[in-house]
């Protein structure tokens, strides 16, 4: 049988399901665990706790794109960038809640840019 998120194969033992679909552990986990980006909490923390904001290596490529590009739409940075969508959604989180990254609207199109 195959995940119906990634189309791993797993055996009927590591299937779980998850809002009606049969998806692998890694899976479940990116669905039942989404980080939020929009967090009070996880700000205040963020700001409280500064010496501890050290960025990932990914966060770090993520922030230097956009300080060379500018505002990016999430799709356009995520290809360039080589990651997929929840990828950049896991880093997009704590970069927001550290006020290092925001989404905005430009010309109609919501776009990722500095803080």
């Amino acid at each position: 049988m195959k995940c119906q998120k990634c189309a791993t194969e797993i055996t009927a033992d590591e299937s779980m399901e998850v809002h009606g679909q049969i998806v692998c552990e890694d899976c479940c986990i990116d669905l039942m665990a989404k980080p939020k980006t929009c967090d009070p909490w996880a700000v205040h923390s963020a700001k409280n706790l500064s010496a501890t904001n050290v960025m990932t290596e990914r966060q770090s490529l993520i922030v230097a794109y956009l300080k060379k590009k500018g505002p990016t739409p999430a799709d356009q940075l995520v290809q360039d960038l080589a990651l997929s969508m929840d990828e950049f959604e896991r880093e997009m989180a704590p970069l927001r809640h550290m006020e290092k990254l925001r989404a905005q609207l430009q010309d109609g199109r919501k776009v990722i840019c500095l803080w």
